[in-house]
């Protein structure tokens, strides 16, 4: 195994920023204007499956670009994406919020418009 390497932007910025902007980005896709809470909590749960996934493949880029070979397996690398969710759990946790409080502002707005007249 390797020595530590430095922190460069392909190897330390880059894939945080990948995986903020797919947690940001996913769910405005797959839930824009959704009226259902339950759709957005499954587009939620999707979304953190997929960039959990896509952690772990980062990660093991990155560790078989580092030792020359990926000898870890799948689990190991879902393991260390995991530890990368005290990065992209708190955005996703936003996201959320955000996502649900539109949610209920629509319902609001079509409940607004059905009681007046026109």
């Amino acid at each position: 195994m390797a020595g530590p390497e430095p922190l460069t932007f392909a190897n330390g910025l880059l894939p945080m920023a990948v995986l903020v902007a797919l947690s940001i980005g996913l769910p405005a896709l797959l839930a824009a204007r959704t009226l259902s809470q339950q759709w957005l909590a499954v587009v939620m749960c999707v979304t953190g499956l997929v960039v959990w996934a896509v952690g772990a493949a980062i990660m093991a880029w990155q560790y078989g670009r580092a030792n020359g070979a990926m000898t870890d397996g799948v689990w190991s690398y879902l393991q260390k994406s995991a530890l990368l969710g005290l990065l992209y759990g708190p955005v996703l946790a936003l996201v959320w919020l955000m996502r649900a409080q539109g949610v209920e502002r629509r319902l609001g707005l079509l409940m607004q418009d059905k009681g007046t007249p026109k």
